[in-house]
């Protein structure tokens, strides 16, 4: 189904899936003191739904490079269902950068390093799985006659 250069270009995209998983996590820490110049009712508030929140998409982030990951390498085998599965990923990725411009307008979000790896992140991953879905959609050709 896939060729050995498509599944590895997929698989590379879990990978980055995953390492996104991962600056999520990282990152989760330095909430508390993004939220610090807060009004102390409103920290107190908002620190463990935005924490939880955090730790959560940084966890779903992980089984989405995973299952990537798996589609990607089930497709070399010709596995059915890996298409559905990287379709299905790649609208949820699609719709990650778009999410971050919708909800994160303010400035002051966009000089922090690790928010600004996760944008690029987010981005070049969202693009990379539209070129995935694109060349695993496109027909394979035989360079052997």
């Amino acid at each position: 189904m896939f060729a050995g250069w498509r599944s590895s270009f997929c698989v590379a995209v879990g990978v980055l899936l995953l390492a996104l998983g991962v600056v999520h996590l990282i990152a989760t820490p330095h909430i508390p003191l993004l939220l610090r110049g807060s009004p102390r009712a409103v920290y107190q508030l908002a620190v463990g739904p935005t924490l939880l929140n955090h730790v959560l998409v940084g966890l779903l982030l992980l089984p989405l490079g995973y299952t990537t990951w798996l589609a990607a390498t089930a497709g070399e085998r010709g596995e059915a269902w890996a298409k559905h599965v990287l379709a299905l990923n790649t609208l949820v990725v699609l719709a990650m950068p778009i999410l971050v411009a919708v909800f994160m307008r303010r400035p002051e979000y966009y000089r922090a390093p690790l928010f600004l790896t996760g944008v690029g992140l987010v981005t070049a991953i969202s693009l990379l799985m539209g070129v995935a879905i694109y060349i695993l959609s496109a027909p394979q050709h035989s360079s052997r006659q």
